[in-house]
Parts: C-alpha cells; sequence; structure tokens
C-alpha cells in the first residue's frame, strides 16, 4: 500500500490519499496552490482498505518532519 500526503510549507497535513497498486505503478497526484505531496514511508498500514477514521487520525495527528523548500525559478 503506497500512503501520499498532501502537506504545507509550514509540515502541516491537509489530506491524506491511499493506493493500493501492483509493484511498478506509477502515481501522479497534483496537489492544490500551495501544497506539496510526498510519500510516507514507514508507515504500519496494510492489505485492504483502511478506514476514513484511520486516514483523518493520521492527518491530524501527525505532521511533515522536513518539509521540502519551495524554489522559484528565475531568469538569469
Amino acid at each position: 500500500m503506497r500512503l501520499f500526503a498532501h502537506f504545507d510549507e509550514s509540515g502541516k497535513i491537509h489530506s491524506v490519499t491511499w493506493f493500493n497498486a501492483p509493484q511498478g505503478v506509477s502515481v501522479m497526484l497534483t496537489p492544490r496552490p500551495g501544497e506539496l505531496v510526498a510519500e510516507v514511508e514507514g508507515h504500519n498500514l496494510t492489505g485492504g482498505v483502511p478506514s476514513e477514521k484511520t486516514l483523518r487520525d493520521i492527518a491530524k495527528n501527525h505532521t511533515i518532519a522536513t518539509p521540502h523548500t519551495r524554489v522559484k525559478l528565475v531568469k538569469k
């Protein structure tokens, strides 16, 4: 099972998305403006469909430890 967190620059998780896809399947998620998406490694979700409560608890009770910095492309 692959778990993705949608979060902002402060590390606050706004939502989580999960996929139970075979090995080798690629997934592309489009975040809302101001949000970032990262795959969560080391979670303990396995097997079937996680309950909505479980996913809400993850988003509510966790944060992203080191949010990625935003970069800006500027002309040379």
